[in-house]
């Protein structure tokens, strides 16, 4: 049985192996965590698809490896015997290499089975490794600009934890970019210089940052407000345990979903997609940045259901414990920011492939003119973005529309 590298969602083509958790020769069962790994935004546990042998790992940790690619395979105890019990050596045994070569090697991220030892029985030595460095210099521009000289090895670890060679000081013997000076532009993320402090981005900052200034560019975005009135609700909640008034707002959401299909949907490539189903990404903060977790088939849920799957949801998410298929295929987007009382309304960018997401402000007591009386009452507002390109402003009156009647329908 082959374990591939799963797809982390939208628009993902890569991950990385943080660790192993089960080593080749262990049994597992379906469902056990055989290996953590980290997508652009989050770390999964990637799980067994069977019982069983882990016969092999076929990548080392922190490799990154494109979605699809095998990275493990399960069978039966007897295929042991057939199964490598540790990584094949990268380069034969039988070759030499000097003291001097190996340690050049290593500090720049070379691989020793790349080069071509001209020593005695094709020994490795220092001349051998400094030509192949050499060879992987980036060559001169033609305006007469030095270009930055790096190692395809240095260079993937480099994209792998968001560093730019650019910021990078090489301490190369031939002013190349080697593993040592990416480290060390990482153990020192912030600079202090004449009152101002520069911050590295993490990978998952950068990665938000992409994705949504590809959203606000590629998609026109379309917004309609609302305030609504919750006071009948939350005496009715108060009735219900275990259930917040954040899980009430997410069951409304996937209510008003299924009767406005229009907004549960996906825009890929210029074709646009109905769901049947309701996968309600829900956005959590975390220390570096925010992610998207999905609760799948959320129109299944009852309401005491959506409340229990969403903390679930979410704690997994904060603790780096998400699955690959809490990740992929949300068709709508819900974003509260409840919890800071000063927020009373604020816009959100669309989360792409979807083509709407709702941004969810305080709750908290406001006037409010009931039969011509003034009244003080819990509301809380909403705000809907919208995909332009294929919603229009009605479609978004729809949705506030049919939640206003699902919120009185609940009360």
């Amino acid at each position: 049985m082959d374990i591939v590298m799963p797809n982390m969602g939208f628009d993902a083509q890569e991950a990385r192996i943080v660790e192993w958790l089960k080593n080749p020769g262990d049994l597992v069962r379906r469902g056990d965590v055989i290996a953590v790994i980290e997508s652009d935004k989050a770390n999964v546990e990637l799980e067994s698809l069977g019982d069983g042998v882990l016969l092999e790992q076929l990548f080392p940790p922190d490799t990154l490896v494109k979605v699809g690619a095998i990275i493990a395979r399960v069978g039966s105890p007897n295929e042991q015997a057939i199964a490598p019990s540790s990584p094949t050596p990268t380069l034969p045994m039988m070759v030499e290499v000097s003291p001097v070569a190996r340690r050049i090697a290593e500090e720049h991220g070379l691989d020793l089975a790349a080069v071509t030892g001209s020593g005695p029985s094709g020994k490795i030595m220092r001349q051998d490794v400094e030509k192949l460095i050499q060879s992987a210099s980036v060559p001169q521009p033609s305006n007469g600009k030095k270009g930055i000289m790096a190692l395809p090895k240095v260079r993937q670890t480099a994209r792998q934890l968001g560093v730019s060679l650019a910021d990078v000081t090489p301490t190369g013997r031939h002013g190349e970019i080697t593993l040592a000076d990416i480290q060390q532009r990482i153990s020192t993320p912030a600079r202090e210089k004449s009152g101002v402090r520069e911050i590295a981005l993490s990978r998952m900052r950068q990665t938000i940052g992409e994705r949504l200034h590809r959203s606000m560019q590629e998609a026109p975005h379309f917004y309609v407000s609302g305030e609504f009135d919750l006071e009948a609700a939350l005496t009715r909640l108060k009735t219900i345990s275990g259930v917040r008034v954040n899980d009430l707002l997410q069951y409304l959401v996937v209510q008003t979903l299924l009767r406005v299909p229009e907004l549960n949907a996906t825009f890929e490539n210029g074709h646009l997609y109905y769901h049947e189903t309701v996968n309600l990404a829900i956005a959590v903060s975390l220390e570096d940045g925010l992610i998207t977790p999905v609760l799948a088939d959320a129109q299944q849920l009852s309401l005491q259901g959506i409340a229990q799957a969403s903390r679930a949801l979410v704690e997994r998410a904060r603790s780096n414990h998400l699955h690959p298929s809490d990740l992929q295929s949300g068709t709508f987007t819900i974003s509260n920011l409840g919890v800071v009382k000063q927020v009373d309304q604020f816009t959100a960018v669309i989360n792409p492939p979807q083509v709407g997401i709702l941004a969810v402000g305080t709750v908290k007591p406001r006037p409010v003119v009931i039969n011509g009386g003034l009244h003080v009452r819990n509301t809380v507002y909403l705000t809907l973005s919208g995909d332009h390109r294929v919603v229009d402003g009605m479609t978004l009156g729809k949705f506030m529309a049919t939640f206003q009647e699902e919120l009185e329908r609940f009360s």
